[in-house]
């Protein structure tokens, strides 16, 4: 009952910071136009008004790779070089505004506006960052330790190759069940951050830990129910990209708009797992 409720206050924290919720959409929009703009324009200097991308989408025409010559390399660095700026560009927008929305959510009443929310994403983007930064190296060496280390183990003692096929499904599982807790201590941890205005990133990870062992299942709990959500719809999301793409007419249009509308659910749901963290924390 504790979990449903925790996480029922926390969908309407997060639902009544839906401007909050369009801003953040607004701005990681520009940031895809402006990283994918570039891309189109090189794709259009290479293939121009020939008929190569119809002939892409019969499949990959091994002559067509011919045609395109040296420029394939660059297309293919340009690709690489876009998708990882655009990754790192999302990294830093989204530990920007975490700042704001673990603000807003950590007030006892009232709301923010759009500069007040601005203001303390801008305060409170360093140690969210350094935070973040940390999170991903013990994210990492948990990651080495449940799946990397027990397959080298596995490799040496067996001189196979990468085992594979179900073998790998139990350590896939803890590791699965072990992420909510990383993710938790790092959602209560900006939420110290959010609440006391400090910026000692190493005392807001040991509040994070206090947090997670003073209402354990409950914490668990709460960021567990959100992931599977979240898991879920991401997968028909993806599923539903990949197989429903049109190809003409307005139905192009009414797929990008629904996308978009896509975009701001996940947006929804990242912020339904930050107030319901910062619910289960003040919650008694």
């Amino acid at each position: 009952m504790k979990l449903f409720e925790t996480l029922k206050k926390g969908a309407v924290a997060a639902a009544s910071s839906y401007k909050l919720i369009l801003l953040i959409w607004a701005t990681t929009m520009v940031s895809a136009i402006a990283v994918g703009y570039p891309l189109k324009s090189f794709l259009n200097i290479i293939f121009g008004n020939s008929m190569a991308m119809e002939r892409f989408t019969d499949g990959f025409d091994i002559g067509l790779a011919g045609d395109i010559g040296r420029p394939l390399g660059g297309l293919m660095a340009a690709v690489s070089a876009g998708t990882l700026l655009y990754s790192f560009i999302g990294l830093l927008i989204m530990t920007f505004f975490a700042g704001g929305l673990f603000r807003r959510f950590t007030m006892s009443w009232g709301g923010l506006t759009v500069s007040e929310f601005l203001k303390a994403s801008a305060n409170n983007f360093i140690p969210f960052l350094k935070l973040a930064l940390i999170m991903m190296l013990v994210i990492g060496a948990f990651t080495f330790i449940i799946i990397g280390l027990p397959v080298i183990i596995i490799m040496a003692v067996s001189g196979r190759n990468m085992p594979g096929g179900t073998s790998l499904y139990p350590l896939w599982a803890v590791w699965a069940l072990g992420m909510p807790v990383w993710i938790f201590v790092a959602d209560a941890s900006r939420r110290w951050i959010a609440a006391t205005g400090s910026r000692k990133t190493f005392r807001a990870i040991g509040a994070g830990f206090r947090a997670l062992k003073e209402k354990f299942w409950l914490s668990y709990g709460t960021v567990l129910v959100v992931v599977l959500i979240n898991s879920a719809f991401i997968a028909i999301a993806f599923w539903y990209a990949i197989t429903k793409t049109p190809d003409r007419g307005i139905m192009i249009f009414l797929f990008f708009l629904f996308t978009q509308l896509l975009v701001i659910l996940r947006l929804f749901m990242k912020a339904w797992r930050y107030a319901s963290v910062c619910e289960a924390g003040s919650s008694r």
